[in-house]
C-alpha cells in the first residue's frame, strides 16, 4: 500500500510518516525490487532510509520523549509493529525500549483526562494533554528547598552534608492515579526514601513511575522498597553516583493505608492491609508497597556528605 502510494505522490508521500510507516515502505520496495521493479528512484529510498535511521536513533535515544509526542493511536501502532518484527526475529530495539513504550502506553490508559484534577499549589500550571510532567530545579533560596534540605540532612545521618540540588518531580500522571488510591485507601502517608544505583531506572521511576520487578526476593517482600531514612538507602546498591562525590536519591510520598509487618518471600499484600514493614515501632527502618502506584516520586536530591 505504502509503496503504491509513495509512487504516485512521490517525496512529499512522506510527510507525517511514523517510523512504523517507514519501516513497511522500505520492505515493500525492496520486496518489488527483488521482483524486478524499481517503484522509486535511489534517491527517494535513500531519504526513506535517512528518515528510518534518525527515527531509530531518536527512540533509542530519549524513548520517554519519543513517545510523549505520539498519540494514543500512534504509539499503539508503533507498538504492534515492533511486537510483529520481534516475532519475525527481526528486533528493532531492545526490550528495554519496547517496555518504555509499552508502560507509556499502559499509563495513559489509567487516566481519564476529563477529569478535573488538583495539584499541589507549588507546582507550576501543567495539563494532562499538553505539559502532564515537568522537572524543576528548586531555587536555594526557596522556603521548599531550605526545609527539603534540612529533612534530608537529618534523615541521612551525617555531621555535614552538602546538598547540590533538588529537583521537583511535577508528573501530572502519577500524582493523578496516587490521588484515586488515596479515595479508597485509610489516609496513611510517609514521606520516604527511594534508591537506585541505575540511571536508566530512575528515569523510569520519573516518567512511569516504581517497578516492583526490580525488587525480588526482598527481606519483607516482592514489592517496591522504601527506607524510612537516607542513611539505608545511601549504600550500594541502592544510591546513584552521578561521580565520586554526587549521588541522589529520592524523596516519595508513599500511602501505607494499614500496614503489617512482612517477610521474606510474601508475594501480595494481605487481606485489610496495603503495606508491610520490616520491624515494630522505631526500630522500624523500610517499608514494602506491592501496588507501585502507592507511592508518588516527589523529589530528586543530589547530594554529598562528609
Amino acid at each position: 500500500m505504502h509503496a503504491t502510494n509513495i509512487k504516485s505522490a512521490g517525496l512529499k508521500y512522506l510527510n507525517g510518516l511514523q517510523l512504523d510507516d517507514l519501516c513497511q515502505l522500505q520492505d515493500e520496495l525492496n520486496i518489488a525490487w527483488k521482483n524486478g521493479q524499481s517503484v522509486v528512484s535511489n534517491a527517494i529510498y535513500d531519504k526513506i532510509s535517512d528518515s528510518i535511521q534518525y527515527e531509530t536513533t531518536q527512540l533509542k535515544t530519549d524513548p520517554y520523549n519519543f513517545a510523549m509526542k505520539k498519540t494514543d493511536g500512534e504509539l499503539k501502532k508503533l507498538i504492534d509493529f515492533l511486537t510483529q518484527i520481534h516475532a519475525q526475529g527481526r528486533p528493532l530495539v531492545d526490550n528495554s525500549i519496547w517496555d518504555t513504550l509499552n508502560r507509556e502506553l499502559n499509563l495513559r490508559n489509567l487516566i481519564n483526562i476529563n477529569s478535573l484534577l488538583t495539584y499541589p499549589s507549588i507546582w507550576i500550571g501543567m495539563s494532562l494533554t499538553e505539559t502532564p510532567i515537568q522537572f524543576i530545579s528548586l531555587s536555594r533560596t526557596s522556603q521548599e528547598f531550605q526545609d527539603l534540605s534540612k529533612f534530608f540532612s537529618l534523615s541521612l545521618g551525617q555531621s555535614s552534608v552538602v546538598i547540590y540540588s533538588i529537583t521537583r518531580i511535577q508528573n501530572l500522571r502519577l500524582w493523578y492515579i496516587f490521588q484515586q488510591l488515596l479515595q479508597s485507601f485509610p489516609k496513611n502517608i510517609q514521606r520516604l526514601i527511594h534508591g537506585t544505583a541505575s540511571s536508566t531506572h530512575q528515569k523510569l521511576i520519573m516518567h512511569h513511575g516504581f517497578c516492583h520487578s526490580f525488587c525480588p526476593n526482598g527481606a519483607i517482600g516482592d514489592g517496591v522498597y522504601f527506607a524510612v531514612n537516607a542513611s539505608y538507602s545511601n549504600n550500594d546498591p541502592y544510591v546513584l553516583k552521578r561521580t565520586n562525590h554526587r549521588r541522589e536519591l529520592f524523596i516519595c510520598q508513599v500511602l501505607l493505608g494499614n500496614s503489617t509487618k512482612g517477610n521474606l518471600g510474601l508475594k501480595s499484600i494481605p487481606n485489610g492491609y496495603h503495606s508491610v514493614f520490616h520491624q515494630e515501632g522505631l526500630l522500624n527502618n523500610m517499608f514494602c508497597i506491592f501496588n507501585s502506584y502507592q507511592a508518588y516520586p516527589e523529589y530528586i536530591v543530589q547530594y554529598d556528605y562528609a
